[in-house]
């Protein structure tokens, strides 16, 4: 009865931390977009800034110091862009997976020899489940470093 009620508190602990994660979560994109709305003011004003600055300082036509931005803004465009686009695979994130699917596929052999050696215990006794457990692994461990 203990460990149910244990199990049912930790359970309302998950959720109440969840619920807590997402409300921050949601209060930060909401201020992330709003940063993102004033940022986006910022580049406009350093666009019209940087072509009045073409026009006043280097003696050039509005319309060639604005394609002079413009073709600035192509070039960030373009140098982010392959950035982004040339990410390749991530060995970390591989190697987690990897741990990840071997630990489960572990624990369902696991699983599954508990579930088989229950009953034979019930039926042969503790020290007999013992040695046939024991003469399993052997068998199992023989069989991966001849194999390996």
């Amino acid at each position: 009865m203990r460990t149910t009620q244990l199990m049912r508190i930790a359970a309302q602990a998950e959720v109440l931390l969840v619920k807590r994660q997402i409300k921050t979560t949601q209060r930060r994109v909401i201020y992330a977009a709003i940063a993102a709305v004033f940022a986006i003011a910022v580049l406009v004003c350093l666009h019209v800034g940087g072509a009045i600055a073409l026009v006043q300082y280097a003696k050039l036509t509005p319309f060639v110091a604005v394609m002079i931005v413009l073709g600035v803004d192509i070039v960030i465009t373009a140098v982010f862009g392959l950035i982004a686009a040339g990410g390749g695979r991530d060995p970390v994130a591989d190697e987690a997976r990897y741990i990840r699917d071997h630990s489960l596929a572990q624990v369902k052999e696991t699983m599954s020899a508990a579930a088989v050696l229950r009953p034979a215990g019930r039926l042969l006794g503790r020290k007999h489940v013992y040695g046939l457990a024991l003469a399993a692994l052997t068998a199992r461990y023989l069989g991966t470093t001849a194999r390996g």
